[in-house]
């Protein structure tokens, strides 16, 4: 039965596609690998192949070497053969197998859909060319030293630097190596007044004669060439930044340095090579390879120096059968992964950080946030430089789930079908209903022929890439498809809203990579941090505040107050190649579209076999293998070979597999003593890698595609998108009440089993001995780094520092002897004063909470000690519906209704159907709750907390247009106060108090009929 669909499918796809056919007659490497003369006859082959020969060139630089020598007649060792040969194989199985671009291995095209299926591939590939970003920044970085040139740039501060004491700080350091020290952290100078004067010059763009007249304007004293000395100084350590360097927006970053240097023949000379090579056929070019390669390493050797993508010369249609097989199967895969996994939250304990440091509402700027020393620091895990804080921990796995997939894989059996039956099962422990986020999907199509795809019988293969950031593989193949620009910008502009799309550049401290973030400009907004920026519009860091309320982060634009979406567009992974602020940037941005994955194993990953899961024609997951850990340990050749045989033969792999090691893959023939060899040198290198079966087992082929592997890219738009809490009162208005004022804030450190007596018991007592010296007070449940109550009184400072204080010594210190707490801790209190309404409404927002504590405090003791036996989920709904009606007054009931719909935590409701509908109608009062043993004094402690609750309730009214937001937030603190941290639990709550309200006005409809 087809699922209603989550997601809508556009009328094109990107197509990734080998460069050669499987078919093509490729030597089969030598089953001998110590012979020389059979690893030199199969090298010689293969070299004589222009096509192959050239890919190879273009990808390896060594190994074409190698081919060299061997075609020449040059000596080499055996081993040297074997290397060669093991690598020359790896390469040919990627040209004919395996779909991701890569040099002229393999290209990309564009299809569109529609009801014919069409398939034509023809000859004229492009090549396109261009310098190597790595090289090229390599070529400029002695021209940016060289005073000549130095002089006739414009520069501009690095806004990624901030002041820290004496010294002005740049969290940058580069290296070249793709490996980074333990102490790559950050670079620091003097913040002297000349080093100050030099950064609030160059604010802005400006030339370099003029920063070193106007500095010298400032410091006479100063000779001119003393002047220039700093500012090269400066210049060579990034504090200055040139216009030398291209943008990351640019399309031709060769022509941009040429623009500013025309005088440099040698870089010109490159440019010509470069275009005569992109010029030439493929198979064509090793000629103008050769004379390309040979112009750059005069100006500077390396060894990646081209950067070559391919545009296939292919017209493919697909038939619309295969776009909505695609939706059908990522509405079930979305239906069903787990709602503790999808979407992962990357920066939840980053916002709870940041929301408990400044609060809700309030707006801070990046910089002053992610400097350790004035704000949070950086998020856990972030390496740019490195913070304090811990890695977050995964959400647990649903052991139920867990129990159902290991009995399908114990099953035995090659896949697991996923049939309706399933899906509904698997479907409870995932986001059913709730809205999907955009993703680009990638599946390779496999068919046997162009027929038997018209005619529907083709499968499609997930791969394990599931990008959600819109032109994630769109983005740096634009210059081959430009016609896909407009698109990538309509899919960020819809994703983004309410906000709008900000592309984001910033510095790839590894260069080499910068090719992969070379991306034309999409959106209208740029924001480049820690990058020159030759547009007055472009935003830096300077001019972003950041925010947070309880569900998201939020950019704002400093200069006209819009909220910003930071988007890359590309695929690059911040992770270990960007500053810590352009990430952090980023994935506020990807809060938009949160990454989700098409399949979850859950526990079962570790298994040593999995088998395929299968919705339809499209396979989630392929079947997999896990070879055992002794094949990569060391042995000699005959003792791997006896080892492998045996745990091949244990777990019926079979002859054709592909050795996957995250997005890297080969595809092996486990019948091939070259192959053999290939996988245990990948097992050596990376112990990780895994065997998958060849796409859809081997049943179908390529053959619609003419041989050719191919993969196809969708761009999913979900049907309805999830709600986008509203911006548009924001403030930064900020207080903070330090110990020894009027507020004293204590944490109590305990474990959250203790959390009930605590408050049962000990913390009343408190309470009531702090009531003379307090006119306010309230607490809630936190969980930082370990789980604690927060307690805060309000009075003179005299007598909280004088009075109260010895008594919270006392108190905690017989609760720490009596091992019922760890610690307390005393800290400065920030209010939510945005979140609950404003500076005028914050005491009255105190004085509610004061309210709800008590009377959490009453009910809390009337279970633990007294007759109150409701169930928790009861209690809390009828807490919602009492506080709902004294907050928002008139029309409650609507509010409610429309704050809480029903979704897929209906099913609370359902499981207490019978005894909410009775207890919870507060129509009469909640007159069957208080019949209840213990029910009267629970009303009663209610009716003690209504008269301030609806003294702010009305306030938040008179003040506010919209006051949902401030309402909801006082019913998401009840929760916490009565029944601790648990979102599933408050969402079940506020379910089932919407059902029992629900089920009274459908009655009350009906009887009035």
């Amino acid at each position: 039965m087809a699922q209603e669909p989550l997601f809508r499918a556009p009328d094109f796809a990107i197509v990734r596609m080998s460069a050669l056919p499987a078919g093509s007659l490729a030597p089969a490497p030598p089953d001998d690998l110590a012979s020389p003369e059979a690893m030199r006859r199969y090298l010689r082959e293969v070299a004589a192949d222009p096509g192959v020969r050239e890919a190879i060139a273009v990808s390896s630089a060594g190994l074409d070497g190698a081919l060299h020598k061997v075609m020449s007649g040059a000596g080499m060792s055996t081993a040297g053969l074997r290397r060669a040969v093991l690598a020359t194989t790896r390469y040919l199985s990627r040209m004919t197998h395996r779909p991701t671009p890569f040099g002229l291995m393999a290209g990309v095209t564009r299809a569109r859909f529609d009801a014919e299926p069409k398939f034509r591939i023809g000859s004229e590939h492009r090549k396109h060319a261009r310098a190597d970003m790595g090289w090229l920044i390599k070529v400029i970085r002695p021209w940016e030293s060289d005073p000549a040139v130095l002089a006739r740039l414009r520069l501009v501060a690095n806004d990624l630097c901030y002041v820290r004491g004496d010294r002005l700080v740049l969290p940058l350091v580069r290296q070249e190596t793709g490996e980074r020290a333990p102490d790559d952290r950050e670079q620091t100078v003097r913040a002297t007044r000349a080093v100050h004067a030099v950064m609030a010059a160059a604010e802005h763009p400006i030339g370099h004669g003029e920063l070193v007249d106007r500095l010298c304007g400032q410091f006479p004293d100063a000779p001119p060439e003393v002047v220039r000395r700093m500012v090269a100084q400066l210049v060579e350590r990034e504090f200055l930044l040139t216009d030398l360097r291209p943008s990351a927006t640019t399309d031709d970053p060769l022509r941009h340095v040429l623009e500013l240097l025309p005088e440099e023949s040698a870089l010109a000379g490159v440019r010509d090579a470069l275009a005569t090579y992109a010029a030439t056929s493929p198979g064509q070019g090793r000629a103008a390879w050769r004379a390309a390669t040979s112009a750059m390493r005069r100006l500077h050797a390396d060894d990646r120096l081209i950067q070559v993508d391919l545009g296939m010369d292919a017209d493919v249609v697909l038939p619309d059968e295969v776009a909505a097989e695609l939706v059908e199967a990522a509405t079930i895969a979305r239906r069903i992964l787990p709602s503790r996994f999808a979407p992962f939250d990357q920066l939840a304990g980053y916002r709870a950080a940041f929301i408990e440091h400044y609060g809700t509402g309030v707006l801070v700027p990046v910089k002053e946030v992610i400097d350790p020393e004035t704000g949070i620091g950086p998020p856990a895990g972030y390496l740019l430089p490195p913070g304090h804080r811990r890695d977050p921990d995964r959400p647990a796995s649903d052991g139920e789930r867990d129990t159902l997939l290991l009995g399908l894989v114990q099953r035995g059996g090659p896949e697991i079908v996923l049939d309706d039956e399933l899906v509904e099962r698997l479907a409870r422990f995932g986001g059913a209903d709730e809205p999907a986020s955009y993703a680009e999907v990638c599946a390779e199509l496999v068919a046997d022929s162009e027929d038997e795809l018209r005619d529907g019988d083709f499968q499609l293969v997930a791969t394990a890439m599931n990008f959600t950031r819109p032109g994630a593989m769109a983005g740096r193949f634009l210059h081959i498809l430009p016609e896909l620009g407009p698109a990538v910008a309509e899919v960020a502009r819809d994703e983004a809203a309410p906000a709008t799309p900000a592309q984001v550049v910033g510095p790839v401290l590894d260069s080499r990579l910068s090719n992969v973030a070379q991306v034309p400009l999409l959106a209208d907004d740029l924001v480049a941090a820690g990058v020159f920026a030759d547009r007055p519009e472009a935003l830096d860091l300077d001019d972003l505040l950041i925010g947070a309320d309880h569900d998201r982060f939020l950019v704002i634009s400093r200069r006209d107050g819009r909220e910003l979406a930071p988007m890359p567009f590309n695929a690059l992974n911040p992770q270990l190649t960007l500053p810590n602020a352009v990430r952090l940037l980023i994935e506020i941005g990807e809060s938009c579209t949160p990454p989700w994955p098409l399949w979850s194993w859950g526990a079962a990953g570790g298994m040593p076999y999995l088998p395929r899961v299968r919705r339809g024609r499209t396979i989630l997951a392929p079947a997999r293998w896990l070879p055992d850990s002794r094949l990569t340990e060391e042995s000699d050749w005959a003792t791997w070979v006896r080892a492998f045989e045996r745990w091949r033969a244990d777990w019926a792999v079979p002859d054709i597999v592909y050795a996957t090691y995250t997005d890297h893959r080969v595809r092996l023939d486990l019948t091939s003593p070259a192959h053999l060899q290939m996988l245990r040198a990948d097992l050596r290198k990376r112990p990780a890698t895994v065997l998958q079966e060849a796409p859809a087992g081997g049943r179908y082929g390529f053959g619609w595609a003419r041989g050719h592997a191919t993969e196809i890219v969708v761009p999913m738009r979900p049907v309805r998108r999830r709600k986008i809490s509203d911006t548009t009162r924001r403030r930064t208005t900020r207080q903070s009440h330090p110990p020894g004022g009027e507020w004293l804030y204590l944490k109590v450190y305990a474990s959250p089993g203790r959390h009930g007596e605590l408050l049962g018991r000990h913390v009343p007592a408190l309470v009531r001995r702090a009531a003379a010296l307090t006119d306010r007070w309230f607490f809630m449940r936190y969980r930082d780094e370990e789980p604690h109550l927060r307690l805060r009184f309000h009075g003179e400072p005299a007598a909280l520092g004088t009075h109260l204080l010895p008594v919270v010594h006392g108190w905690a210190a017989d609760l720490t002897a009596a091992k019922l707490i760890s610690g307390i801790v005393l800290d400065t209190y920030r209010p939510e004063i945005d979140r609950y309404g404003g500076p005028e409404l914050i005491e009255a927002a105190e004085r509610a909470f004061g309210a709800d504590s008590d009377s959490v405090l009453d009910q809390l003791a009337l279970r633990a000690h007294g007759p109150l036996d409701v169930p928790m989920p009861l209690l809390l709904a009828a807490n919602h519906l009492d506080l709902a009606k004294h907050l928002h007054g008139e029309g409650w009931q609507e509010w409610l209704l429309e704050t809480f719909p029903k979704g897929p935590r209906h099913k609370a409701f359902q499981q207490h159907r019978r005894e909410a509908v009775r207890l919870l109608d507060p129509a009469t009062g909640f007159a069957e709750l208080a019949c209840l043993p213990g029910g009267q004094a629970l009303l009663e402690s209610w009716r003690r907390r209504a008269e301030l609750i609806t003294a702010y309730g009305r306030s938040v009214r008179e003040a506010l247009d919209d006051p949902s937001d401030v309402f909801a937030s006082v019913l998401h603190m009840h929760h916490n106060r009565l029944a601790g941290i648990d979102p599933y639990a408050e969402q079940d709550a506020y379910a089932i108090a919407r059902g029992a309200l629900q089920a009274h006005q459908d009655r009350e409809r009906h009887l009035n009929r």
